[in-house]
Parts: structure tokens; C-alpha cells; sequence
């Protein structure tokens, strides 16, 4: 659920410890890493259009932008949501708009808002990375048509919207209730749907599906296979409690697999390479010896790439990081992450925690 960024919404980087830090990657695999954008966060590059949208820090709340592959012509899509009122719901100024997901055809951004349980000082488990008081939404790429999808209860969160690779179906997680024996954020689980739009851009979700393939527990989805036969999907189900694996779960047979089997390492954010079926991104601890009981005030992350088996890390961020158990130790995330349609580069979440805060901006990290 993009949980790893609960730690990505107060100040604290400086750009130019930021810039030095930059430097550090595999240079085997990679040519370079540059600041896409010093106020963006979780993004989504369409492989029909090769524009990008991403959400990006505006007026105290975050908001979508979409741009071209460059960086240039940028646009935000949702500033002018501020008061619209639907369902009886108004959306307040203050209600962050992000989590961003292109439909395979480039027309449609599926992303989710702030309802009218969320708090006026919003607390973090309502922020984006959580997703908890936030509906699931839908708009064309011209930021026209915004229709609301979900009417969600007080407390529940819609995350992770992805597309099948057909456009045909919608997959998001959902949190439905507090449940402390179920995971540190609550019980949670998955929501599949037939989606289909209509000659003058109006959207329906049917055929509905909850799936919980270990329970009550947490899930927090990255999307479908190749083939859209299955959902693949992040989880503690058979990890130490606060730790995380890589799953894929089989639709139409209900097998499950354990893509990573670490249950004591942190594995989340997968993303499929769309030029490359046999590589993927994803997010891991494993650089050091993580001690989940110490909880997230010690976690760190890097971006690693699988590539048929074969896992190399792409990024070095915390080299200079002291990895004992200390919480006054500045540590880096990599987050969110996607392709570039031609499988060369990887847009991505960065962010430095510090005691005092953290901030986090959009990096490119291109490849040989």
C-alpha cells in the first residue's frame, strides 16, 4: 500500500545531501540517477502515450500532475476538485489527490481522495501512503470526467488501484477494519472488478470479488501478470509480523505462491518491466540485518531488480548510513516505482528520514 511511504510526508532534505547521496548506485546496471522532481511522489508511466503522472506536493495537500516523458508540459489534473461536491460529499481543499494508475489504453488515471471522514489535521494513517478515509476515483488523462467509485465507510482505505493489462479489470486493496492480531495497519484485503467505460466516458465496476488468500492480514496490491491470470501483491501472511513478502495469487485456481520467502526481510512494490517479461523491481531490506522489533524506526530500503532469478541491487542510497539499531540515524527509502515504457528507466520514490522529519522527491534512475 505503498505502506513503506507512511514515512514520506514532513521536511527534512536538503538538496544538496540529497544530490551527493544520489551518486551512490550499482554502476553495473545503472547510468545514472537525476531528480525528476523535487516535490513528486508516487507516479505511473503509461506505455500508450508515454506520459507520466505523478502526485506532487501543491498548497499543503498533494494533487496529480501529468507530464510528458521529459518532465515537460506538465498539468495538474486535479486543483480543480476543491469544493466539488458528489454524493454529498464536498472535497475539501485540504483532501490529498495521488496514487495514481494509467488504464493500458493511456484515456483513464484511476486514483484515490480524501472523503468526508478524513480529519482536518490529518494524522498518518490518512495520508496517502495508507490510504485510510480515501475513496477510489477515476478521470480521463485530460483530467476531465472525475467519477467517484467507492462510497467507503469511516475508517476503511481504498489503495493501490491497477489496471489489468487488458483494461478490462481493476484491482485495489482495501483496509476494513482495526485488527491488531491481523497486522500493524489493520485487517485488509482485495477487491477485483470488471471495469468498463461507456461512449461518453462513464465508468462501471461489476462483478465485484473480495479475495483474502490467508485472512485477515495485510495486502497491498501491485497489479496483475502478464497474462492477467494472476494478482501479484505484497503481505505478512507468512512473515514476522511486521515484516512483508512478494505474492501472486492464481484467479481462476486460488494458488498461492511466495515470491520472495523472507520472512524476516521487508519485500514490497513490485513492478513488472514492460519491455522485459522475465524482469521486475522491487523493494527490499535484505542489504542489512533488520530487527522488525525495533518497527519501522530502523527499516531502510534500496530498489533491487530480478531478472529471471537473478536479484542485483540497483541502488546504494544508505551506504553511508550507520545500520545499527539507533533512532537517530538518517535512513532512505526507496518507495513506489515504475517503468518507462521502454524498459530503461525506473521512475521512483526517495526519501530521508530523519528524528526531525522526512521529505521525499521523484528520482529517475535510467539503465544501461
Amino acid at each position: 500500500m505503498r505502506l513503506i511511504t507512511i514515512f514520506l510526508f514532513t521536511c527534512s532534505l536538503t538538496i544538496s545531501s540529497c544530490n551527493k547521496d544520489l551518486l551512490e548506485y550499482n554502476p553495473e546496471l545503472v547510468q545514472a540517477v537525476t531528480v525528476f522532481d523535487e516535490l513528486g511522489g508516487r507516479s505511473d508511466w503509461s506505455v500508450a502515450s508515454n506520459r507520466i503522472i505523478y502526485d506532487r506536493q501543491y498548497e499543503g495537500r498533494w494533487d496529480l500532475y501529468i507530464c510528458d516523458a521529459d518532465g515537460s508540459n506538465k498539468l495538474n489534473l486535479t486543483s480543480d476538485m476543491t469544493g466539488l461536491v458528489v454524493d454529498g460529499q464536498t472535497v475539501e481543499a485540504w483532501h490529498h489527490r495521488g496514487q495514481p494508475a494509467f488504464h493500458p489504453s493511456g484515456e483513464y488515471i484511476a486514483f484515490q481522495v480524501m472523503n468526508e471522514h478524513a480529519s482536518s489535521s490529518v494524522p498518518s494513517d490518512e495520508m496517502l501512503s495508507l490510504g485510510v478515509n480515501h475513496d477510489l476515483w477515476v478521470m480521463t488523462s485530460e483530467g476531465t470526467h472525475k467519477q467517484k467509485l467507492t462510497d467507503n465507510p469511516a475508517g476503511y482505505s481504498v489503495l493501490h488501484a491497477h489496471f489489468s493489462h487488458d483494461g478490462t479489470k481493476l484491482v485495489w486493496a482495501e483496509r476494513y477494519a482495526d485488527n491488531e492480531n491481523a497486522s500493524i495497519f489493520g485487517a485488509w484485503r482485495i477487491r477485483v472488478a470488471d471495469f468498463a467505460v461507456d461512449a461518453i466516458h462513464n465508468v462501471t465496476l461489476s462483478n465485484i470479488q473480495v479475495i483474502q488468500p490467508s485472512g485477515d492480514k495485510w495486502y497491498e496490491t501491485h497489479g496483475f501478470s502478464s497474462d492477467d491470470e494472476t494478482i501479484i501483491y505484497s503481505s505478512n501472511a507468512t512473515t514476522d509480523f511486521k515484516a512483508s513478502d512478494l505474492y501472486k495469487y492464481d484467479l481462476s485456481t486460488g494458488q498461492l505462491t511466495n515470491l520472495t520467502e523472507s520472512p524476516a526481510t521487508w519485500e514490497e512494490m513490485y513492478n513488472a518491466n514492460p519491455a522485459n517479461s522475465s524482469q521486475h523491481s522491487f523493494i527490499s531490506s535484505r542489504f542489512f540485518d533488520w530487527d522488525n522489533d525495533w518497527g519501522w524506526a530502523t527499516l531502510r530500503t534500496e530498489l533491487y531488480l530480478n531478472d529471471g532469478g537473478t536479484i542485483t541491487q540497483l541502488t546504494n542510497f544508505n551506504k553511508a548510513v550507520d545500520y545499527q539499531k539507533s533512532l537517530t540515524a538518517t535512513r532512505k527509502f526507496i518507495g513506489d516505482n515504475c517503468w518507462s515504457p521502454d524498459g530503461k528507466s525506473i521512475l521512483a520514490i526517495l526519501a530521508e528520514v530523519k528524528i526531525t522529519g522526512t521529505e521525499t522527491k521523484l528520482v529517475k534512475i535510467d539503465l544501461k
